[in-house]
């Protein structure tokens, strides 16, 4: 006997008069958001707008994020009891995300179905496979939308690529003689001065935070994920146009300013790109910048902390050989990044 899916038990279960909807295709797939708060909506909306698609097509991923207590996902009970910990912030959370933006995330899986709970702030139910997802947040108006979109939401649309085997990457990434460029960077490293140093000396722009990465035709491909660029007074300051950029271009992000890059340089935005190069910036004192070729064991190891949070250990061994077989095919360099912030694309366009 066929044992009915909780998620289409979860679904029948909603009011669909009450139900909204938002259509986006990522990259080739078809994203549907459903939900019953247009703040929901509208958060969501803000980071995927460049991808919005107004067609109707059957969608391969479904978000369902309602206004509801985790409790009423029919199997969250079992979840809780029999699901094994993939991740707990409190424990495992390296880079202290959690602490930054005060949400905290335990990660479970049960079956072939996954929960990202978030405690008061709700929970995520996931079956990637069949391409559904359930979010439930009773109070989404006390959440930041940053953090509900680039955080909460994120993190299950990450998971449903990267079932897919197509996986975000914590980087910046352009496009210059048709050569991709990716600079991974923790935050403070320069890796938005930098991006957008290359976009002002002539780059073509994919993402300032986290493109994806994909095999395409016996190679790789990083696709764009363009979404506002956040950038700190400091940053504003070294560049003649974002100081002059329009107030209502130039918003209050959760802790800095944040712009749409296509503001600042319109039609400058490109789909995809194959990566070429691989760049890991950091800040140095001195007048000129300054380029260090890597060998590929060192890159690696430096690229693998930014791969994001990978929960499904079969995902994560797929994406690890994909970036060591996609590294082997760059060229590797470290750069210290010194005062000449608006001359230090030329150096770059020298490596193409």
């Amino acid at each position: 006997m066929q044992i009915e899916s909780p998620f289409s038990l979860a679904v029948d279960r909603l009011p669909a008069m009450e139900l909204m909807d938002a259509r986006y295709s990522i990259h080739g797939l078809p994203v549907r958001i459903v939900s019953d708060s247009r703040f929901i909506l509208d958060a969501v909306g803000g980071l995927l707008r460049y991808f919005k698609c107004n067609e109707i097509s059957p969608p391969e991923a479904t978000f369902y994020l309602i206004k509801k207590e985790p409790s009423e996902f029919p199997c969250q009970e079992r979840i809780l009891k029999e699901g094994r910990v993939l991740f707990d912030a409190r424990k495992d959370d390296e880079f202290g995300l959690s602490d930054m933006v005060e949400v905290y995330l335990v990660y479970r899986s049960w079956e072939k179905y996954f929960m990202a709970d978030f405690g008061p702030q709700g929970s995520f139910f996931l079956d990637t496979a069949a391409g559904m997802a359930l979010g439930y947040l009773p109070d989404p108006e006390s959440i930041h939308p940053a953090i509900l979109s680039n955080f909460m939401f994120l993190l299950a649309l990450s998971e449903m690529f990267r079932a897919r085997d197509c996986f975000l990457i914590h980087s910046a990434a352009v496009m210059g003689k048709g050569k991709g460029i990716l600079i991974p960077a923790l935050s403070g490293s320069g890796k938005t001065t930098l991006c957008l140093s290359l976009l002002r000396g002539g780059f073509k722009y994919l993402s300032d935070d986290r493109p994806f990465l994909r095999r395409v035709d016996g190679g790789f491909e990083m696709l764009s994920f363009p979404e506002e660029i956040d950038v700190t007074e400091k940053t504003i300051s070294l560049f003649p146009e974002l100081r002059t950029l329009d107030a209502a271009a130039l918003t209050s992000g959760l802790r800095k300013k944040k712009f749409f890059v296509d503001r600042l340089y319109p039609g400058i935005t490109v789909d995809k790109a194959v990566p070429r190069i691989l760049i890991f910036p950091k800040i140095a004192v001195a007048a000129k910048s300054r380029l260090r070729s890597l060998s590929k064991i060192e890159a690696v190891s430096r690229l693998l902390p930014h791969s994001l949070l990978v929960m499904d250990p079969d995902v994560a061994m797929r994406q690890f050989h994909m970036l060591c077989e996609m590294v082997e095919t760059m060229d590797c360099y470290e750069l210290s990044y010194g005062k000449d912030v608006l001359d230090v694309h030329a150096m770059i366009w020298d490596l193409l």
